[in-house]
């Protein structure tokens, strides 16, 4: 007998997304504030972009080379997931002891932070995201990437209020650094040992569905993972091939614009709101700890702005599509490169807050893409043998935005943005997921698979679901 649909995320899959959230804490935390606090001590934004951008090069090196051809057989995706956040932790505690003196082994360590927890907090838990969430992961997405903005809007806040007050009563960095540091590697740990307990590679391993949809059996939910997990060892994207797919290009150029864009200006939000201190000042609310200075009220509408972005923007994707929602979201990219061009407090204020609204969502397309106009079975080949765009694009920005920035000034780099919001509305125009079907077909027909309309029926589906909800 059939059970009818269930709304939520069934207790698993909620700790799932916990477990995910967790990990985009830990990862951001770690990667981002050392370069926006601790720039100072070991070299300044170029030293720590640079080694931001040698950290996603080597990290794409490991997972193109490594992990992509072995994708199809590992065995137990949570317990490679695990291992690599473990090791992760080590180095991110590194962080703490290594003294300014040793400027070169801190740099070095942060290149092996920035490889293990990308790895581990954007790949390997959202491969499980991608398992467990294939129809609804928009929506998945869009709640769980509200991490980001918490955590650079909030959090980050937050620790620099705990940081310099440490390092102002002791004289210590190092006190500064652990005491600063330390709940965030506690949260980690904390989600790992989520995934350590409570789950697995797929929601049928632990008697539940994926979605969360209990329309069929438990027996039929089986049958499907099963003939997942077989189909996946004969997928069709081979890494040769995705390069030689022009609408893989067409699709992840707007993407990466936007991820890297955000993840570059995050990651000097300080530096940008320090050259308007002065004038920031009159926004701070004395007696409420987020808003206490001028840049931390900035920070705190950020996030405000980021939470409502990431989540509006996430429905948007499952409902009306990713190529939609991506469009939606080059728009605002658009407004804030241009608004923030202008040299004026107010204006910078604005395009922080309209980054805010984009970099919440920015995130969410990666996955949700991938999942939405590929075959299930071929996800793990194109999610991990994907040519390094959005890796090596987003560990340059960093670099490129504090170049223009010690040339020219920070609203130099915000028309870069807005230059590159351009460039991917032009790609994303051009972007044809019907010519992707096809592409998908060629290929299952020269290994031998069989052809269908299964990607065509999808965005038929996904059209007149559109067109429902407008006219409604």
């Amino acid at each position: 007998m059939q059970q009818k649909k269930s709304i939520g995320f069934g207790p698993r899959g909620t700790l799932l997304c916990i477990y995910q959230a967790l990990a985009y804490v830990g990862y951001t935390v770690f990667t981002n504030f050392p370069q926006n606090v601790l720039y100072e001590f070991y070299g300044g934004t170029q030293v720590t972009s640079l080694m931001n951008y040698i950290g996603g090069i080597l990290g794409y090196l490991i997972t193109y080379f490594i992990i992509a051809p072995r994708i199809g057989r590992i065995k137990n995706m949570k317990r490679v997931g695990l291992i690599i956040g473990l090791i992760s932790m080590v180095f991110c505690a590194l962080i703490c002891v290594i003294p300014p003196t040793m400027r070169t082994l801190w740099c070095i360590n942060f290149i092996i932070v920035l490889i293990t927890t990308q790895l581990w907090g954007c790949f390997f838990v959202t491969m499980l995201i991608g398992n467990w969430f294939p129809r609804r992961k928009g929506t998945v997405m869009g709640i769980v990437t509200i991490a980001f903005p918490v955590t650079t809007g909030i959090l980050l806040n937050l620790f620099m209020i705990q940081f310099y007050s440490v390092l102002g009563r002791t004289g210590s960095l190092l006190k500064a650094c652990l005491s600063s540091f330390a709940p965030y590697w506690v949260l980690s740990l904390i989600g790992m040992g989520i995934c350590a307990i409570w789950l697995k590679d797929y929601p049928e391993m632990v008697g539940e569905f994926r979605d969360n949809d209990k329309s069929f059996t438990p027996e039929m939910a089986q049958q499907m993972m099963l003939a997942e997990i077989e189909a996946r060892k004969r997928s069709v994207w081979k890494r040769s091939k995705i390069w030689g797919c022009l609408d893989w290009w067409l699709f992840s150029i707007p993407n990466s614009m936007l991820l890297s864009s955000a993840i570059a200006l995050m990651v000097q939000i300080i530096p940008v709101l320090m050259s308007y201190n002065e004038q920031l000042k009159a926004l701070a609310v004395p007696g409420f700890i987020l808003m206490s200075e001028g840049y931390s009220a900035v920070l705190f509408g950020l996030a405000i702005f980021a939470i409502a972005g990431s989540y509006i923007l996430g429905l948007v994707d499952t409902r009306y599509g990713t190529r939609f929602a991506v469009g939606i979201t080059l728009c605002f990219m658009l407004a804030a490169g241009i608004v923030g061009s202008i040299n004026n407090v107010y204006c910078v204020i604005a395009a922080c807050w309209l980054l805010g609204i984009y970099m919440g969502a920015a995130s969410n397309f990666g996955l949700s893409g991938i999942v939405r106009y590929w075959r299930q079975e071929d996800f793990q080949a194109v999610m991990s043998g994907a040519p390094p765009l959005g890796t090596v694009i987003g560990a340059a920005y960093p670099f490129f935005v504090a170049t223009i920035a010690a040339r020219f000034t920070y609203n130099g780099a915000f028309t870069f943005i807005a230059i590159c919001a351009v460039i991917g509305m032009v790609c994303l125009a051009l972007f044809n997921p019907i010519r992707l079907a096809k592409y998908d077909n060629k290929l299952r027909a020269e290994a031998g698979l069989p052809t269908d309309d299964l990607l065509e029926r999808r965005l038929l589906e996904e059209k007149q679901r559109r067109k429902q909800k407008v006219s409604a």
